[in-house]
């Protein structure tokens, strides 16, 4: 614009250099003329009444040429000064129109800090887009639009600008139209005639307007929704504005991806509330029928033993040894719960001798048959890994002492290529793999559906395969290129 003022200002004064100096030219013409004429036409005339009359002629196209310069001059100002005005006003209304975008654009970011209301942002969004529309010298009023929003596979209204009650109800399917053709290609697409979109023409206040454009809304590959905009007055959509509309339409994705954002880790903490408040009420349970009720068994029997230490001591001496040993089961079951709570040998020595102490236990206490085998592989993992990685095999484990049924339960590690391999595997009774998967998915409960949340968060996969009377085995697979650990891989 400054450059628009500056090339104004110089026609104008090179447009009034030229007729100064053709008024020169023409006095100089007629001096010129009257020279000679007094020259060579009056002959009779001394020298004296000559210069007199040549001075005289000069003096006065002298003064006619100032008086013509200044009269030219002034008006060369005034003209220069009203268009240099009307220029600055111009560009005093844009800059003016800028600063309310600017400040409309900044209020929308404000907007995407302080709330998690998405919908709050689209509204805000599309009240930018109708000060850009003033800028553009367009009655912001003039602005139809509506902002769309994945729900399922219907684009759902979620926020809009003077659509009819029941077009704000009416949901788009993305597949047909201008829509389609923004969605498909990630990028702005325009229809100078909307009342026969396959789409938009079911919206009355889409058909009233010359032109529409729609504007998907997109982070990357992903597609969130789109923002259709149209004007109930005849304008083309230009460069800039398509840019401001871009830029309005990259503000609302980033608020879709924090309330995103907000809502997966709302969902991970329920999710970790519940997971723990089911781990306290399981807890609370084994207390309950382990050393809860062995205590009070033991409570009972020393109640016993002093009736008998005047009675019959050398039974007495055969109820305390019971108590002992009583006491003994429990101080094991006890440590077993420890244990599960926090291996302390899992942090100081690892993910093998977590593993042995493990299968130990349920060796001495289940009496079931259980081996492991290539348990130094899993020093080749970072400690953030065997962390991960323990009480999935432990909840395997546990569930195979469970239900299995199984004569031999075997935990099995090894390297393969990059990738980092863990197998539980039994052979007892086994199930309907495919019903349980099911059933976990809608439960959304520990166990199985746990233990492949924890396989995710080391980027690993977690494979259940069993059938009837087949066994059952869960696989485990991490990546070493993630979470290869620093301490090498020790030799038996």
């Amino acid at each position: 614009m400054d450059d628009k003022i500056s090339s104004t200002i110089k026609t104008e004064f090179s447009r009034h250099s030229w007729r100064l100096v053709a008024v020169i030219a023409v006095v100089l013409i007629i001096q010129a003329a009257l020279l000679y004429f007094i020259l060579f036409t009056l002959p009779t005339a001394n020298s004296s009444s000559v210069t007199i009359i040549v001075l005289t002629l000069a003096s006065v196209s002298l003064v006619v040429v100032g008086f013509m310069t200044y009269l030219m001059m002034d008006a060369l100002e005034a003209r220069v000064e009203q268009q240099a005005f009307a220029q600055i006003k111009d560009r005093l209304l844009e800059l003016q129109t800028a600063v309310k975008v600017g400040q409309a654009l900044q209020k929308m970011a404000s907007t995407l800090r302080a709330t998690r209301s998405f919908e709050q942002v689209m509204d805000q969004a599309l009240e930018v887009c109708s000060l850009l529309f003033e800028e553009s010298g367009i009655p912001g009023r003039s602005l139809v639009g509506a902002v769309f929003l994945y729900e399922a596979d219907q684009l759902k209204p979620v926020a809009n600008r003077r659509l009819m009650p029941g077009d704000a109800q009416k949901n788009l399917e993305g597949v047909r139209g201008v829509v389609a053709e923004a969605l498909n290609n990630a990028e702005a697409a325009m229809t100078n005639d909307p009342r026969h979109d396959p789409e938009l023409s079911r919206f009355a206040a889409f058909n009233n307007c010359p032109y529409v454009i729609c504007i998907p809304l997109r982070a990357g590959f992903q597609i969130f929704g789109a923002m259709v905009i149209g004007s109930a007055t005849a304008v083309d959509f230009d460069k800039k504005q398509l840019e401001l509309f871009n830029s309005v339409a990259d503000l609302a994705v980033i608020a879709l991806q924090n309330a995103q954002l907000y809502q997966n880790l709302d969902r991970e903490k329920q999710r970790i509330i519940s997971a723990d408040e089911d781990a306290r009420k399981e807890l609370a349970r084994d207390l309950h029928d382990g050393p809860t009720q062995t205590i009070a068994a033991i409570a009972m029997r020393l109640n016993f033993i002093r009736t008998l230490l005047t009675r019959d001591p050398d039974q007495a001496i055969a109820e305390l040894e019971k108590a002992e040993e009583l006491a003994k089961q429990t101080s094991k079951e006890i440590r077993g719960m420890l244990f599960t709570l926090r291996p302390l040998v899992l942090e100081t020595q690892g993910l093998s001798k977590a593993l042995e102490t493990v299968i130990q236990k349920l060796r001495e206490t289940d009496g079931l048959n259980v081996r492991m085998v290539g348990g130094n592989y899993g020093d080749m993992l970072s400690e953030r890994a065997q962390t991960v990685i323990f009480p999935i095999i432990e909840e395997a484990l546990g569930n195979a002492r469970k239900y299995a049924k199984a004569n031999l339960i075997e935990v099995r590690m090894w390297h393969e290529d990059s990738l980092f391999v863990a197998r539980v595997q039994d052979d007892g009774i086994g199930f309907d793999a495919e019903e349980v998967n099911k059933g976990y998915s809608s439960r959304g409960s520990l166990g199985l559906l746990n233990m492949q949340e924890r396989a995710e968060r080391i980027d690993g996969s977690l494979r259940l395969e069993s059938k009837p009377g087949k066994g059952t085995t869960v696989t485990l697979v991490v990546p070493l290129d993630k979470h290869r650990g620093k301490a090498r891989l020790r030799k038996f």
